[in-house]
Parts: structure tokens; C-alpha cells; sequence
């Protein structure tokens, strides 16, 4: 292997470099990053972010920006201001050059190059099929090898027992770039205006730094040195027209992200995961009661069934390594043996108002004796002063109640 696409398959002797048994998602793609989406985002930070204006006989006008390649890039770096067909100044005007490529950035820079990125996760187009051949939701009428009398059916979302889907692309390659930005403008006035606008609208004052953005939506961080060096043709005294000239460096870093090389490999790889067999065991005694003890949870979590707990409900204990929403979760499935509740406190119930909890109740069963002989159970709710009020569809059974004393 020579290079990073050179490498067929995954083993334990190497890295992961991202581009081993590659296979290209359907209907997905990314678009990729690279060196001109950040000449892009440095081109538009001067043009289109910061406010740059100047004015002339009365009117507000745009200072024109320019990325120097070519031509142009040869008469700046001569250090001589550009000029129309007639031969006049091109004035005010900001020119943009990138001087130098670093394969390692000073700032900026995560450390995150080495192992691929996770994209997304999503359920795979298989999943169907899987479910429908174990019938996981116990569907009576569905051709499957399994069969369950326990329906797991039902409106929230399958999320266990699927296979799912991962695609990933290849590590991120940071690197910096450095550019020279020339500001060129023909009175003092104007210079000052154009510095007093870039220092103030740095993103972050003492780093001196800018976050500019792509056309794509990648945004990169972009630090300005401290010196602006000046240049002027002012101790000519020549018939020349004059100019000012400062001259900034921006230290920018950018990343390249599932670059589209031709004839290379595709960058984003699909993986699908194997289904979960399981040969466990389930014994009818196991016990299914939660675990008891410690003091009630503070994690904000833990109170978000509240609305329908009542006062015989368990608080949810603190334990440290256990989260509250696992607790939470395993109390309200028939296996609670992972849950993390309180035992016996002298704390009030989060849901008990007053002495009233949610076991009291007006209505009571009433045993009576009718005509045959028979013990008959009624409804029967209690009134303000204590008196029974029986319901009228007991009317029948009220009234042939014996009056035996037998």
C-alpha cells in the first residue's frame, strides 16, 4: 500500500483510513471541501460580510474586491495599484492573494484526523424484510418463523431489533492557508474608514479572529495578524497619481472533506450492521422488582413521568454510573429489575396535595342481602353527612333486600 487508496479491506494490523471496501450510498450525497471553498470564504468575507463603502460626489458606492491570480497577481506583487483602459488608478480597491499552503496549521485545528467521521445512522432498507421474518410485532396472520403470543406492537417507533445502516467518510485533513490582503485607496480619509471597519468586526476581539463561510455552508476560522504594514508613493513627489496601501495577513484554516478526486474513490462508505442473535435463557423466577435505596435522584430527568405518577409511585434514586431516564425507562416495562427507586422516606410524594391522594375515593361497595338469601354487591357513594346514596339501577335488588334476621 502506497497510498490511501490503495488499500483494499480492513484488518488489526492498520489504521482504518476510511476508504477500505468502500461502497457508495444510495440516493446520498455530501458535498466535498477543499482549498477553493476556502479562497471562496475569505473572497466573500471582504466582499460581501464586512460593510466596506466609500463615498463619491455624494453617492455611497461598494469598494471592489479582487482575488490576484495571474496578471494581476504579478502587478500587486510589483506593488503597483491596478488601472483602467484610460490608465486611471483602480481606486479604492481591496485585492486578495494567497501566498503560502501549511500541511499542519497552527490554529484551529481539531484532533480528529485520524479515524473516519460518522455521518449519519439511519434504518436500513433491509429492515423490513428482517422484521416481517421474525414477526417481532406477533402478527397472527404473517408468514414468519417465529411465532409469539406476546404482540410488541404498537405506535412508538421500532427503534431495538433493526439493522441498521452507517455511512461514515474518511478522515478530515486539516490544513492552513496564508493570504496577503492589500487595501489600496487614494486619501487618508478613506484607509481610515476601511481599518477602523476590519477591526471592529472581528468575531472575537482578542483573537483578532473571523468566522467566514462557504458557499456550500462550511465555515472555517480565520485570525489576522497584528501588524498592518503601510506603503505609499508619498516621498516620490512625482506628477504620479498617489496612493495609500496597507498590507494584512489572514491565517486561515481549512479541511478537506470527501474531496470528489477523479479517479479516486468515492468518499462516503456504506455499513450495514448484522442482525442480533441471541441464545439466552429466561427463567419464570427471576425476580422483576426494582432495586432499593439511596436518596432521590436531582437529575431533571427523573421528573419527566410526573404528570402521571401517583402517591404509591417510587421515587427515582441517585446512583452514581445510572442515569434517571434508564430508571425511569425500566420501571414502566415488566422487567424492573434495573430500576433505581427509593425505599421508605419521610419525604412527601411529589403528587400528594393536602391528606387527599389519589386512593381515596366517595365510592363504596355495599354488601346486601336480597329476597333469596344471596350476598349481592352494589355501588354505592358517600355523601357530604355520611348518608349512602345507591345508584338507581340497583333499584330492583335495593328494594327485595330481606328482612330476615337470618
Amino acid at each position: 500500500m502506497t497510498t490511501r487508496f490503495d488499500k483494499e479491506k480492513e484488518d488489526n494490523s492498520s489504521i482504518v483510513l476510511g476508504y477500505e471496501g468502500y461502497s457508495h450510498p444510495e440516493q446520498y450525497t455530501i458535498p466535498s471541501c477543499g482549498l477553493e471553498d476556502l479562497d471562496y470564504a475569505v473572497f466573500n468575507l471582504f466582499d460581501n460580510q464586512l460593510p466596506l463603502y466609500y463615498e463619491h460626489q455624494g453617492q455611497q458606492k461598494k469598494i471592489p474586491v479582487i482575488f490576484a491570480t495571474g496578471e494581476r497577481f504579478a502587478i500587486l506583487r510589483r506593488n503597483k495599484p491596478l488601472t483602467d483602459k484610460t490608465g486611471a488608478l483602480v481606486l479604492p480597491l481591496i485585492s486578495i492573494t494567497r501566498t503560502s499552503l501549511e500541511n499542519t496549521p497552527q490554529k484551529g485545528m481539531a484532533n480528529n484526523q485520524l479515524f473516519p467521521e460518522v455521518l449519519v445512522r439511519r434504518i436500513s432498507k433491509d429492515n423490513v424484510k428482517w422484521r416481517q421474518k421474525n414477526n417481532f410485532e406477533g402478527f397472527e396472520s404473517l408468514n414468519s418463523t417465529k411465532k409469539t403470543n406476546k404482540t410488541e406492537y404498537n405506535l412508538a417507533p421500532q427503534i431495538k431489533n433493526n439493522i441498521y445502516e452507517t455511512i461514515e467518510i474518511p478522515p478530515v485533513k486539516y490544513f492552513g492557508a496564508t493570504y496577503e490582503i492589500s487595501l489600496w485607496s487614494s486619501f487618508t480619509q478613506q484607509m481610515n474608514d476601511l481599518l477602523t471597519t476590519i477591526m471592529s468586526a472581528y468575531t472575537i476581539n482578542p483573537g483578532q479572529q473571523f468566522r467566514i463561510e462557504s458557499k456550500k455552508g462550511y465555515w472555517f476560522p480565520a485570525f489576522v495578524e497584528s501588524n498592518f504594514s503601510q506603503d505609499t508613493n508619498y516621498a516620490d513627489y512625482t506628477d504620479a497619481e498617489r496612493y495609500i496601501k496597507y498590507n494584512m495577513t489572514l491565517n486561515a484554516t481549512g479541511y478537506i472533506l470527501a474531496p470528489n478526486i477523479l479517479g479516486g474513490k468515492v468518499s462516503l462508505k456504506s455499513l450495514v450492521s448484522a442482525p442480533n442473535i441471541s441464545f439466552e435463557t429466561l427463567f419464570s423466577n427471576t425476580d422483576t422488582s426494582p432495586n432499593v435505596g439511596g436518596i432521590s435522584s436531582n437529575d431533571p430527568n427523573a421528573r419527566i413521568l410526573d404528570n402521571i405518577l401517583t402517591e404509591n409511585s417510587p421515587n427515582i434514586s441517585q446512583k452514581v454510573g445510572y442515569k434517571a431516564i434508564d430508571s425511569i425507562t425500566a420501571l414502566n416495562s415488566y422487567d424492573k429489575s434495573s430500576a433505581q427507586v427509593t425505599g421508605e422516606s419521610d419525604l412527601e410524594p411529589y403528587d400528594t396535595f393536602g391528606n387527599i391522594n389519589t386512593n381515596d375515593t366517595k365510592v363504596k361497595k355495599v354488601a346486601i342481602v336480597d329476597k333469596e338469601g344471596k350476598v349481592v354487591n352494589v355501588k354505592a357513594s358517600v355523601s357530604a353527612n355520611g348518608e349512602l346514596v345507591y345508584d338507581q339501577k340497583y333499584a330492583e335488588k335495593i328494594f327485595n333486600i330481606s328482612n330476615s334476621n337470618n
